[in-house]
């Protein structure tokens, strides 16, 4: 595996380091802290934008959050990481190991840009990215 450039927070990640949640792990903490670069996708965002649309998540989250998110990431150095044709090109080719076509596209974005991912999901790992939890 090659050395990571910076870190891909999942959109569990992003949202427990928004709201100081007690679910981030430790390693997970200590990487947000630490020297690497932190990326946030856009795809993160699409994803909030469905889940607060239907079900919601286990926490209230602002009604106001697309622009309360930006502005806090750019406050900590969380640079936004849009979608790429050849991110969405490299979705295809990737085993099937998970299904969820959001993790997919964290993925294929770790792999073009040389990213680890923060992420509990255990199955990001079967594609031979650097995930820490």
């Amino acid at each position: 595996m090659k050395k990571v450039k910076g870190w891909l927070l999942d959109t569990h990640a992003l949202l427990w380091m928004l709201y100081g949640d007690q679910r981030l792990s430790v390693p997970a903490t200590e990487a947000i802290d630490g020297d690497l670069l932190l990326y946030a996708s856009v795809a993160s965002f699409w994803e909030i934008a469905i889940k607060q649309g239907s079900k919601g998540f286990d926490f209230e989250i602002e009604s106001t959050w697309d622009e309360s998110f930006q502005i806090e990431l750019k406050r900590i150095g969380v640079s936004l990481l849009d979608i790429s044709v050849s991110d969405c090109r490299l979705v295809q080719d990737l085993p099937m190991h998970h299904r969820d076509p959001f993790d997919r596209i964290l993925i294929a974005q770790a792999i073009n840009h040389q990213l680890g991912v923060l992420t509990r999901d255990r199955s990001f790992a079967d594609y031979q990215i650097e995930v820490r939890w």
